[in-house]
């Protein structure tokens, strides 16, 4: 299936994906091959936010205080401003991806309620001839 979508739109599948990646059925091999069309697809926009984070946020703490590995950049900085600037010029280009799909009847007693409307993307109607 051919969509047209906004990278923020594509991140945000990425993630409702990562739940049905442990699948070892048709579900999860079709969730990988999404996670792997849209990654692909969004490699310059995740290095340009990550970079954006680096350059505006700030290390995370501990409890202790101590600084992590990770940086992270909060509503409440005095650097969001500037960030959601920058980060608004990429957020909203589009693209047309080439997805793989699945048929609602083969995902009944595999995945839930939930993560069907989570996917509903994912699933098309069997056709009846």
């Amino acid at each position: 299936m051919r969509l047209k979508k906004k990278n923020i739109e594509l991140e945000m599948m990425l993630m409702d994906l990562q739940s049905i990646l442990p699948h070892r059925d048709k579900a999860g091999y079709v969730a990988a091959r999404n996670t792997r069309i849209i990654n692909d697809t969004l490699t310059e926009y995740l290095d340009f936010k990550a970079g954006l984070i680096r350059k505006y946020g700030k290390a995370d703490k501990d409890s202790e205080g101590n600084d992590l590995d990770t940086i992270s950049i909060y509503p409440d900085s005095p650097e969001f401003e500037a960030f959601s600037k920058e980060f608004n010029e990429i957020k909203n280009i589009e693209h047309e991806v080439d997805l793989m799909t699945m048929n609602y009847d083969e995902v009944i007693g595999i995945l839930n309620g939930e993560e069907i409307l989570m996917l509903e993307w994912m699933f098309t109607e069997q056709e009846v001839s």
